[in-house]
């Protein structure tokens, strides 16, 4: 088996929609009027409304999304101008790569991540 995608459930998808479509500096691949995803290397990434998800997360550190990005500094600049909360700024961990972490609009987290050179 491998992942093929991953769904975030909301109540609210334009505001997801308009927030990740700034994160990955790209339109939805395909936008309907209950969902939109975004697809990476046949990778699905998922906004759809759900009847019994409401409100922001309550754990948002259950589930962790990370982000793969060539340049995090660049990416990190260009967000936080965007008016994106980080709550982690850009850090090399002790792997040799470099983590940042911020907040979508229901409260779920999510990493940027730099591979070491």
């Amino acid at each position: 088996m491998k992942p093929i995608g991953v769904i975030i459930w909301t109540e609210k998808l334009e505001n997801l929609l308009d927030f990740y479509e700034l994160i990955f500096n790209s339109k939805a691949s395909k936008k309907k009027s209950n969902s939109a995803y975004f697809i990476r290397d046949n990778f699905k990434f998922y906004i759809a409304k759900h009847s019994e998800v409401s409100g922001n997360s309550k754990d948002p550190n259950r589930i962790i999304l990370n982000l793969e990005t060539n340049d995090i500094d660049l990416e990190y600049n260009r967000l936080i101008s965007a008016g994106v909360i980080f709550l982690r700024p850009p850090e090399i961990e002790k792997w040799g790569g470099k983590v940042a972490t911020f907040k979508d609009p229901e409260n779920n987290r999510v990493n940027l991540i730099e591979q070491p050179k």
